[in-house]
Order: structure tokens, then sequence, then C-alpha cells
């Protein structure tokens, strides 16, 4: 016949086997799962780094594009106005005739907007004092009813005899 203490040893036994085993297969599904987060993270570096360099091409593309745009437009100009003396002082009154005109443009509607605003802010305060005044008189019609309310009770009272 077997023991208590003989029964237990091999339970114990087969208890620490199969904790060693589990033990195990968790260490092994954890590497893979630590192989497999370092493959995705690897890829996705590969892929950020190539789509970098991708935009990378695509800016220094659109910065000469417009480089060689500009330097076009800038011909263009010397082109039509010219490189003489006279050329470069009509230009030079041209845009400041101009840029006066935008100026003078700016300040007449700098006023307009000023006018605008103050006939606004004047509407508003009227129509705020108009509120305020009706709110008083609806305050003083509602203070008015209950007062007499109030004044008629104390009367009562002091009409009535004393004991």
């Amino acid at each position: 016949m077997m023991t208590t203490r003989q029964k237990k040893v091999p339970a114990q036994t087969e208890l620490k086997n199969t904790i060693l085993e589990g033990t195990d297969k968790i260490e092994k599904v954890a590497i893979e799962a630590k192989d497999q987060a370092v493959d995705i993270v690897v890829d996705a570096q590969e892929k950020l780094s190539q789509e970098a360099k991708q935009l990378n091409i695509g800016v220094q593309d659109q910065l000469r594009q417009l480089k060689q745009d500009l330097i076009q437009k800038l011909d263009d100009l010397k082109e039509q106005f010219g490189t003489s003396q006279k050329d470069l002082i009509d230009l030079k009154d041209f845009v400041k005739t101009e840029f006066n005109t935008v100026l003078d443009d700016l300040s007449q509607l700098t006023k307009e907007l000023k006018e605008d605003v103050n006939h606004i802010s004047f509407k508003h305060k009227d129509h705020l004092t108009e509120t305020l005044k009706r709110s008083k008189e609806h305050t003083l019609e509602a203070w008015k009813k209950v007062i007499p309310n109030t004044s008629k009770e104390s009367s009562v009272k002091s009409k009535s005899p004393k004991s």
C-alpha cells in the first residue's frame, strides 16, 4: 500500500514537469512574438525610410521646378522692361503709383469699417438700453404686485383685535 506521502511525491513531480513544460512553451511563444515584433518594426522602418526618400526626391523636384519657373519669370520681366535706366525709372514710378493707390483704397476701407463698427455699436447700445428699460419696468411691476399684498397682510394683522 502506498502512503499519502508516496502519492504526493509523484504528483508533485508531475506538477513540476507540467509547470516546466508550460514555462518552456510560454518562453517559446514570447521569443516568437518578440521576433515577429522586431520583424514588423524593421519592415515599418524600411518602408518609412523609402517613403521619406521618395518624399525628399519629390520636394527637391518641386523646388527645382519652382526655381526654374522663377528664373523664367524674371527673364520674361527683363525682356518686357528692358534694362535701360529710363525703363527702370518708369517701372519704379508705376509700382509707386499702384502702391499708393492700394494704400488709399485700404485707408478708405479702414475708415468705412470704423464707421460701420461705430454705427453697429451705437445700435447695440440703444438696443441694450431699451432692453434694460423694459427689464426695469417689468421688475417694478412685479415688485408693485408683491408689495401691496405684503402691506395688505400687515394692515390686516394690525387691524385684527388683540387678545
